[in-house]
């Protein structure tokens, strides 16, 4: 089954995200970013588990398990900016977890915290569009707009309402499908874009294997297979940043270095079809302003149609064949006509 790529919140997105949720919300969104912990793992986290005078968390348990889903404990760190999350997460919660319920008991499995997110992400304006819909009867128009600005329906010139509750006038935002999990990707994602060691990120992620982070997140890196790529350099942008014909770039510019050999076994090949002889021993400078020269003729001549090529023949009412010498018993103006009996 293929895999598909992670999705993951931008940089840019993740300041924009946390400042729209609730506050109730924020530090148990804000863990999952910064940690990449999995939603039992967050949720069965204890006070216990974190020492923030070392900044360092224990990963140890998952829902009601005791255990992890890489079936041991593990120790990752804390970083700085997730320090004052940790500290209003302790001071509210009335029991030893973390992040527990109004009662202070665990979350159940059954808790959308996709919901929240995406209602946060559309209060942050992080969506692909708007959508609104016309509320009168027997209209039933649905409109995608790039804003949110109430607008009146063309069918019947009611407003527009927003899809869903609570919307009122202003168009209901489009937020592109993300997941809870997805926050665990943006963990990894960011890192890697931000330069960190793959090693590093596998120790973080508490992956089992390291080519896991590599395949799924490597891409990522920057400058990635991005010197090995430029090794297919044929100094094109030189000769167009000169301001040369893109003819004359491709015939004289376009070669690499020692390649003169090469230019001229393919340059035999090509007079060789065309009937021009050429020796083996000329000067690669020759050769390319032959080839130049052919170029701007081949460019300049215009084509021929098909019976100056010679592949026409002469009908018997004076007309010229369309159809080719090897094919000509197949047209009509050849055939026999056969009168119909009446």
């Amino acid at each position: 089954m293929p895999r598909r790529a992670p999705a993951f919140l931008k940089p840019e997105e993740v300041p924009l995200v946390l400042s729209a949720l609730r506050p109730q919300w924020r530090p148990l969104f804000a863990t999952a970013i910064y940690t990449g912990l999995r939603k039992g793992e967050l949720l069965a986290l204890r006070k216990s588990d974190v020492d923030l005078r070392n900044r360092l968390l224990t990963v140890a348990r998952s829902w009601e398990r005791d255990t992890t889903k890489g079936g041991h404990a593990e120790v990752i760190p804390i970083a700085a900016e997730l320090v004052p999350f940790l500290e209003e997460a302790f001071s509210v919660s009335p029991s030893e977890l973390v992040f527990p319920d109004d009662n202070g008991c665990m979350r159940g499995r059954h808790v959308e915290l996709e919901e929240v997110l995406r209602r946060a992400m559309g209060r942050a304006g992080i969506v692909n569009g708007y959508r609104s819909a016309c509320r009168g009867k027997g209209c039933g128009h649905v409109e995608e707009t790039p804003d949110a600005t109430p607008r009146a329906c063309p069918m019947c010139g009611r407003w527009l309402w927003g899809v869903g509750g609570g919307c009122g006038l202003r168009a209901t935002g489009k937020v592109r499908p993300i997941r809870f999990h997805d926050l665990r990707h943006t963990t990894a994602s960011l890192l890697m874009m931000s330069g960190a060691n793959p090693a590093a990120v596998q120790r973080i992620m508490r992956h089992s294997d390291p080519h896991i982070t590599t395949e799924t997140y490597g891409h990522l890196t920057p400058n990635y297979l991005r010197a090995e790529v430029d090794r297919l350099s044929f100094g094109l942008l030189a000769g167009l940043a000169g301001g040369q014909d893109p003819r004359l770039a491709g015939a004289v510019v376009v070669r690499p270095q020692g390649a003169a050999p090469v230019a001229a076994s393919l340059l035999q090949a090509r007079n060789r079809a065309s009937g021009t002889p050429v020796t083996g021993g000329a000067n690669p400078q020759d050769l390319q302003a032959l080839t130049l020269v052919q170029d701007l003729n081949a460019a300049s001549t215009p084509a021929r149609s098909r019976g100056e090529r010679g592949r026409a023949t002469v009908r018997p009412t004076g007309g010229t064949c369309p159809w080719p010498r090897r094919a000509r018993w197949w047209c009509p103006a050849r055939r026999p006509r056969v009168p119909r009996p009446r």
